[in-house]
């Protein structure tokens, strides 16, 4: 848990650097290539003549040259085996962490925002009912999405494919992601400024692949919806600080239910049920001040209610039953009492 909320908060604040080693010194070692790299399209000019940043210990494969942005020299497997294989490798991984940033931050404004969209368009919330968590493999609820949404998703990917194939293949100077697109103007104009602003997107992207797959495994070991488990990230600090919103949520249904449980087993009923009222009435307070956990908390609490106020009148109706002969007996003993009153008055 404590590794999700770290993960939350880096996204939502901002880049880590941590994926990056500070810059170590050269090392003047010179290894020779195996056949395979040879036969890949090793040349004399990707010697690995340094060490690996991110592993200081091991020489730097001799395809990561520091060219690519967030190159750090990381390949222990060998997976780029070939200048073609790392530009395929670093397109797939920018496409990831582009879609991973919208995810990241689209998960949990969609378990905050999207029953209350849905209500404003009469359509059915896709969020679990209960526990307010997006709909994923590992959550479930993947049936509530509309195969025409799947759809369209597949003919988004395969128009985007397509396009930065055709991009790729004509424009000269393309390097993985450069998709030209900047409406906004924020791209820089000089090339460090450029190099700067890659590296922040793929970091920013690693991290949120991170980020994204702690939220759905999280989600579904816990039970919770990201925003209950750390509100302090999604909710109003006063609410989550001082008021009745913690982690899981509100959790006074449990204590209601109980408190009014005892007084329906109570000798005194009705002063139990005056005391049960001390914890009944912020509970539905602190459903009020939190509408989005109402419509789960308030049928527990009428349903408590309901179910000890009945037992308690059924525990009255017992109790005077089982007396019945005591009250009878009170009941002479008083009317006798009169009796000798009055003969006492008349001997006077």
């Amino acid at each position: 848990m404590i590794f999700t909320a770290l993960i939350v908060a880096s996204t939502l604040v901002g880049s880590a650097s941590a994926f990056v080693a500070p810059p170590a010194a050269t090392s003047s070692v010179i290894t020779e290539p195996s056949q395979s790299t040879r036969r890949s399209g090793w040349s004399p000019n990707l010697r690995a003549t340094k060490k690996s940043q991110s592993i200081p210990f091991v020489n730097c494969p001799p395809f990561l040259d520091g060219e690519m942005a967030g190159d750090v020299g990381f390949d222990p497997l060998g997976f780029a085996a070939s200048k073609l294989d790392l530009t395929t490798m670093r397109e797939a991984e920018i496409k990831h962490a582009r879609l991973a940033m919208l995810a990241a931050a689209g998960w949990p404004l969609s378990e905050l925002f999207n029953k209350n969209i849905a209500s404003q368009f009469g359509m059915n919330s896709a969020l679990d009912e209960a526990t307010h968590r997006v709909p994923s493999v590992l959550n479930g609820g993947m049936g509530k999405i509309s195969p025409i949404y799947w759809g369209a998703c597949i003919v988004g990917a395969a128009a985007v494919d397509l396009f930065v194939i055709n991009k790729s293949s004509k424009q000269k100077g393309y390097f993985p992601g450069k998709l030209d697109f900047d409406p906004l103007g924020f791209y820089p104009k000089s090339l460090e400024d450029q190099k700067w602003m890659q590296t922040a997107e793929i970091k920013n992207g690693r991290l949120a692949m991170i980020a994204i797959t702690a939220f759905a495994f999280t989600e579904f070991v816990s039970g919770h919806a990201i925003i209950d488990q750390f509100p302090i990230f999604f909710y109003p600090i006063t609410e989550t600080i001082f008021g009745d919103i913690g982690t899981f949520g509100v959790h006074a249904p449990e204590a209601a239910t109980s408190v009014l449980m005892d007084a329906a087993t109570s000798s005194d009923p009705a002063a139990a049920l005056d005391a049960a009222a001390a914890v009944v009435t912020p509970s539905l307070d602190a459903v009020t001040a939190a509408p989005d956990v109402a419509a789960t908390v308030s049928p527990l609490v009428d349903d408590a209610v309901s179910s000890a106020t009945s037992a308690a009148a059924s525990s009255s109706s017992s109790l005077v039953e089982d007396n019945a002969d005591l009250y009878a007996a009170k009941k002479r003993i008083v009317e006798l009492e009169a009796k000798l009153a009055a003969i006492g008055d008349l001997t006077h």
